[in-house]
């Protein structure tokens, strides 16, 4: 268990969660059989799951992704390099976590009928951790869990170093595009999540590819 390196964001990542699994059970019986577990592409909820479910899944994951992000650190078979972004990956830990946790307040609310835009409030949330994680991202050293994992990034420190540089940039322009997209009407938000996506996803693929070939020329 040497590689398990317990930080203040896992334990505030866990508290956040259990405050909010809390929220939920606490108003369990007030809450309709189905609540809201998938935002579409228009900007609003298009998905419902049993309450249970939601719950289950929500709370758990935000709870647990601390752990869960752990427990596969010494699979890696990378996992010395980890060592070198310590406070990133924490960070990232916290970011991921927060993002159920938000999802299942979001959809506890929007059971309870509390007049707030819930599924705008969650995008701005997912939107904020794009630009979070962006930061953050140029930190990470090649490994096989986290990052852009392409066959050219894995191939070449190098080139996961310049890719995730920009990927960082790209990320937090997209976390932008995303929480200006959720202010907009549906048609546009469709079209500001598509390119928010083509940033974020995308395009590192696109420029890992590229580099290595240049980088190997």
């Amino acid at each position: 268990m040497k590689d398990f390196k317990w930080k203040w964001q896992d334990t505030l990542a866990v508290a956040v969660g259990l405050l909010t699994v809390g929220f939920a059970l606490v108003n369990y019986h007030r809450l309709p059989a189905q609540l809201p577990s998938h935002i579409g592409i228009s900007g609003e909820f298009d998905g419902f799951q049993s309450k249970d479910s939601a719950i289950s899944l929500f709370g758990g994951l935000g709870v647990l992704m601390p752990v869960l992000m752990q427990i596969t650190r010494p699979l890696d078979p990378k996992k010395e390099r980890y060592a070198k972004f310590e406070n990133a990956y924490a960070m990232i830990r916290l970011v991921i976590s927060l993002i159920f946790d938000f999802a299942l307040a979001a959809s506890v609310l929007y059971g309870l009928g509390v007049s707030l835009p819930s599924s705008r409030i969650a995008t701005v949330v997912l939107g904020a951790a794009f630009i979070v994680i962006g930061n953050y991202m140029p930190q990470v050293k090649d490994n096989y869990f986290l990052g852009v994992k392409t066959p050219w990034t894995l191939a070449s420190p190098e080139v996961w170093r310049r890719t995730h540089r920009l990927a960082g940039a790209l990320w937090a322009a997209a976390g932008v595009v995303i929480i200006v997209g959720s202010f907009l009407p549906g048609s546009w938000f469709t079209v500001m999540l598509i390119a928010a996506l083509l940033l974020a996803v995308v395009f590192p693929y696109v420029y890992s590819w590229a580099d290595y070939r240049r980088f190997k020329a």
